[in-house]
């Protein structure tokens, strides 16, 4: 998990969903924390034990673990594509009025495959860059297309 979670993780409650029964979700509490991250990716590796396993759990199962947490600000989802990291955190490229691009970090709540879900960092009517973020650079000027 990345660092930014490690504060929050221990509070949160935590899902897993195995691979080959995506429909069912289990529960489940952190059961180990790295102390260190991984040199390579500077993510740490956590374990969770399931709490309500039954006989379809196996061991070296793949899964996908979520966390969640009771949070005050509203949750924006957005394509996984929108997001981009250059060394200072997670942010997304946010259209201004005039049609310039601004670099804003955001706050990961959670994310999937496909999606990740914002908590902070993006306003109410804002415009997020979806595609090809990792050719533009703040300030670029550009045409929004609605679909």
């Amino acid at each position: 998990m990345p660092e930014t979670w490690l504060a929050q993780a221990p509070r949160s409650d935590a899902s897993v969903r195995l691979w080959s029964d995506s429909g069912r979700a289990f529960a489940a509490r952190l059961r180990e924390l790295a102390p260190a991250a991984d040199p390579a990716t500077r993510t740490y590796a956590a374990r969770f034990t399931i709490l309500d396993a039954d006989d379809s759990v196996a061991l070296g199962m793949t899964a996908t673990v979520t966390l969640s947490h009771a949070a005050d600000a509203p949750v924006v989802k957005l394509p996984l594509a929108a997001v981009i990291n250059r060394g200072t955190g997670a942010c997304v490229f946010v259209v201004d009025a005039t049609g310039a691009l601004e670099l804003r970090p955001i706050t990961i709540d959670s994310f999937d495959e496909q999606t990740v879900r914002v908590s902070a960092g993006l306003d109410a009517g804002d415009q997020v860059v979806t595609l090809g973020v990792q050719k533009l650079q703040a300030g670029l000027k550009v045409r929004t297309v609605t679909r």
